[in-house]
């Protein structure tokens, strides 16, 4: 069992990850637009033509809530919405060419900034590091889900 000065540890060093964070997803980092708009933009840059349904899954987002990101992508002009008529209930989003362009310079900067923090990791911990981090990421993402099935 991990002592409680290792949790509490943890969570500096956690609370000092977020503040880096915040700063490296400024609106400068974002091409201008908000964190969740950076976000979104990004799950769209996987694969084009996602419903607006399968996209709230993905970004663990209220369909209402992203609905309006969306309705602000749309307004700036990098994304387009479509309603197939084979299913009118269905919305099918998709970057346009402008949406594409910016998610290539928030990838291009991302990845920049994160080789260089990176690169201070010896060679043989990478993987060590990385497995370890997504095995937090899916314990916390489980743990979280099962609040909210509570609820």
């Amino acid at each position: 069992m991990i002592s409680a000065e290792k949790v509490r540890e943890f969570r500096g060093y956690l609370r000092h990850f977020e503040r880096e964070l915040d700063i490296q997803n400024s609106p400068n980092c974002c091409c201008g637009v908000t964190l969740s708009q950076c976000h979104t933009l990004l799950e769209l840059d996987k694969g084009d033509n996602i419903t607006l349904k399968d996209l709230s899954e993905k970004l663990v987002l209220d369909k209402s809530t992203l609905s309006r990101i969306i309705e602000g992508l749309v307004n700036l002009g990098l994304v387009d919405r479509e309603t197939p008529k084979s299913n009118r209930r269905t919305i099918k989003i998709k970057l346009t060419g402008q949406g594409a362009s910016v998610c290539k310079k928030i990838n291009s900067d991302n990845d920049t900034y994160f080789r260089e923090v990176l690169n201070s990791l010896p060679e043989e911990n990478m993987q060590i590091f990385l497995d370890s981090f997504e095995t937090i990421i899916s314990k916390m993402i489980v743990k979280n889900n099962i609040k909210k099935l509570i609820k």
